[in-house]
């Protein structure tokens, strides 16, 4: 009886953990769509109310929101089957810890956050040639 209710916990626990990860997807994809959106919004916006600004017209913005979205979706295929891995692991009571799934996402993560950072204050601060 103990045996089960730590099977049952143990399970749902990896349930927890696949459910948290669904939602941190969801949330970078969210981010990555109100990127493209917003760029879109602003680059639709008539000239007249930008006096005197130069708004930058390239597509950099849709490549960073699009690839955001990707990653997101990326984190949930991947974070369903590092579920389905423990889930059969933890059947046969041979759970084995990895850090990998959380290293290539916060890794990537990460690279995409330099981009942005770069993307933003190359926005902001123009290079006159």
């Amino acid at each position: 009886m103990e045996n089960n209710k730590k099977m049952i916990n143990e399970q749902m626990s990896n349930e927890r953990t696949f459910l948290s990860w669904v939602r941190t997807g969801i949330g970078i994809m969210v981010f990555g769509f109100v990127i493209v959106k917003f760029s879109l919004f602003v680059n639709q916006l008539p000239a007249s109310f930008f006096r005197e600004t130069n708004i930058p017209k390239n597509g950099l913005t849709i490549i960073i929101g699009i690839a955001l979205v990707l990653t997101g979706a990326v984190t949930i295929f991947l974070s369903y089957w590092k579920y389905r891995q423990t889930h059969k692991l933890l059947q046969k009571g041979e759970y084995l810890y990895s850090t990998l799934l959380i290293t290539v996402l916060t890794v990537v993560i990460f690279l995409m956050s330099i981009i942005i950072i770069t993307y933003l204050i190359m926005a902001a601060y123009p290079f006159s040639s």
